[in-house]
């Protein structure tokens, strides 16, 4: 098996040089003097010097120099990743909870989750969750412009794809889920039962036209819900948002602590209050979902000290589960006559004085280590050390789609996962924690070229950018270090929207994403196509023989090809379109005897010979719109 970590120190000053020397005819032919005296060569010399020097250092270097290094690239110890998934309530069901119970359930944090039939591995709900049993009675978008669009049957179906927010998503388009409790509202029997508990809401969205799917795109919540019963609007917390402000499958968890009254029917209204990035597409959107997280928390794990200089003692369950930001363990020293508990600090134990209350953990071997006396305090002789963690089974614990649940406090089946729950990942060590600085060295730096700045905007998670070229500078202008990119959001197909889709909080998304990797001073700017918008009317006539609509449908297909805005072939943007390029294209098209007659046909309607486009300008035809007359030769008027 081939090392992943060779030795580091295997080239010496001399073999540096030759490299060196063996590269200049290509990179600099005009230079024809390798020998000491020449400056450049002795620029090599101390380059070569340093070089040698520098891998000699990395190859001895400790491993507590290592991990500093790595670091500074971002690249910091993880524990185990847990599986995470959603259990959907179970519509085929007539047992399901969901279709038995009358009143709302408070589901316990600490409520084992497990599949129907198996035992492991187990979940836990992601937070204290409230179960509400009810229906949506009513799924509408009320949009901007006053149009209304219910989508109560297409989100019970679980599809197509709607766009919730319409096509434009601003800040004035509002969802409306109106929801009916079966019980006599909101909270169990015992309001107080419900305090700290979360309603969770399931979202279920469609799969990214282009563009990456996943990334670290998570933030504070662009959605806001508001509670509305005929007499009141409550505000309602998002504590936790999944879906990325609904743009990925996830879920909301609301926050019912201002509701004081409960009602039976009530409605959710969604919004962002500064529109959204790009428009969300849901697949279903749904409450009483549990969104779990595969593990087991392990509080107060008691370890007795002997007294010793550098006592230390092994966790005793493995597949330690921590994020890269956060302590992998909590260690406590117990006092056995007043119960009281003394928090001790994660530290460096040589790095300690004789005092201080520390102790140092290692991930990797998950042992926890204490002072000696002299670096770091001893433990008392007998006293109680509590450490508690969180364990998972890593990539081990994830589950294929459609397993029916149990769910604890629910008899028999709960819900059903509709996607897979995934996610779990091993914890890392030192080759992968090598592996990741390696690989953030070479492919994470300043967006330089033109192809860096391309490649970066096309794989933005979850904005769909589909393609995107940079606009050469005019010549004329003065330089001002500023970069412009011209992007375009991806369609669904068959679908090119009247109005532009590339909204200013989409390009300004995308600006804000690529501007920390810009080169210092220099400014990126993102702007849409300046599309045109044409139509054809034609008149066309078929070879002996051929269907007129067969043809049809053949030349509507060549010029949707010849003018596609995306895709491969996408039209170039600044090429104008004219009356001859069409009159050729459909020439082409097998069973076309001859073109009769042909207008292009602007926005306003008038009919021009050329459709004229600025250097970011891109012609879109409104095939809607286009008339094309295909018919059969006239052979009685034929000479």
């Amino acid at each position: 098996m081939k090392r992943l970590a060779p030795n580091l120190f295997d080239r010496r000053f001399n073999d540096l040089m030759e490299m060196g020397r063996a590269r200049l005819p290509g990179l600099a032919p005009d230079w024809t003097d390798y020998n000491a005296h020449d400056p450049g060569i002795t620029l090599m010399e101390l380059l070569a010097w340093v070089a040698e020097a520098q891998l000699y250092s990395l190859g001895r270097m400790r491993r507590d120099e290592r991990t500093a290094y790595a670091a500074l690239l971002g690249v910091v110890p993880r524990g185990t990743e847990p599986a995470r998934g959603l259990i959907w309530p179970d519509r085929l069901d007539p047992n399901a909870p969901g279709a038995t119970f009358s009143q709302s359930v408070v589901i316990a944090a600490d409520a084992v989750v497990s599949m129907l039939d198996v035992d492991t591995p187990t979940f836990r709900p992601a937070a204290k969750l409230l179960w509400i049993p009810g229906r949506v009675r009513r799924l509408t978008s009320r949009l901007a412009d006053g149009k209304v669009m219910d989508y109560t049957t297409i989100n019970e179906r679980g599809g197509p794809a709607f766009q919730p927010f319409g096509n434009i998503a601003g800040k004035n388009d509002v969802l409306e889920m109106e929801f009916e409790c079966r019980g006599d509202g909101l909270f169990p029997e015992k309001r107080s039962d419900a305090d700290a508990a979360f309603w969770p809401i399931g979202i279920r969205a469609d799969k990214p036209l282009a563009g990456a799917a996943v990334g670290d795109t998570t933030r504070h919540s662009s959605l806001t819900a508001t509670l509305v019963t005929p007499d009141e609007r409550i505000p309602l917390g998002i504590t936790s948002d999944s879906s990325d402000g609904m743009l990925r499958s996830g879920f909301l968890l609301l926050d019912l602590s201002a509701v004081k009254r409960s009602s039976r029917i009530f409605t959710i209204e969604f919004r962002s209050p500064s529109g959204f990035e790009r428009p969300p597409r849901l697949l279903r959107i749904e409450p009483n979902v549990v969104p779990v997280v595969q593990g087991l928390p392990v509080p107060d794990e008691v370890h007795v000290s002997n007294g010793n200089p550098d006592w230390s003692f092994q966790l005793e369950l493995p597949g330690l589960r921590f994020a890269p930001s956060e302590s992998p363990v909590r260690i406590e020293l117990r006092d056995g006559y007043t119960n009281r508990r003394t928090e001790w600090k994660p530290a460096l134990l040589a790095k300690s004085g004789p005092n201080d209350e520390v102790y140092e953990f290692d991930a990797t071997t998950q042992r926890v280590a204490f002072g000696n006396g002299v670096n770091g305090r001893i433990p008392p002789k007998d006293a109680t050390m509590l450490a508690s963690y969180s364990v998972s089974d890593g990539d081990r614990g994830g589950v294929a789609a459609n397993r029916k649940w149990r769910v604890g406090g629910f008899a028999g089946s709960f819900g059903v996962n509709i996607d897979a729950v995934a996610g779990g990942d091993a914890p890392s060590d030192w080759v992968d924690e090598r592996r990741e600085a390696r690989r953030r060295a070479r492919d994470d730096h300043a967006l330089v070229s033109s192809d860096d700045i391309v490649s970066a905007a096309l794989n933005l998670p979850l904005l769909e950018v589909t393609r995107a070229w940079l606009l050469r500078p005019d010549e004329k202008a003065p330089r001002t270090n500023t970069v412009t990119l011209v992007a375009m959001r991806a369609r669904a197909p068959g679908d090119e929207p009247g109005n532009t889709p590339e909204t200013a909080r989409w390009l300004e998304a995308i600006r804000r994403r690529l501007a920390p990797n810009m080169p210092m001073a220099t400014r990126v700017v993102v702007r849409a196509p300046q599309y045109v918008d044409f139509s054809i009317v034609a008149t066309i006539e078929v070879s002996a023989g051929r269907d007129p609509s067969s043809v049809k449908t053949a030349v509507e297909q060549e010029l949707k090809s010849r003018l596609a805005l995306t895709g491969v072939g996408a039209r170039h943007a600044g090429v104008s379109v004219t009356r001859r390029d069409v009159t050729a294209w459909i020439r082409v098209v097998d069973g076309v005897r001859r073109i009769v007659a042909l207008r292009l046909l602007n926005e306003s309607g008038i009919g021009i010979e050329e459709i004229k486009v600025t250097r970011i300008g891109l012609p879109r035809c409104d095939f809607t719109a286009s008339t094309l007359d295909v018919r059969r030769a006239d052979t009685r008027s034929a000479p």
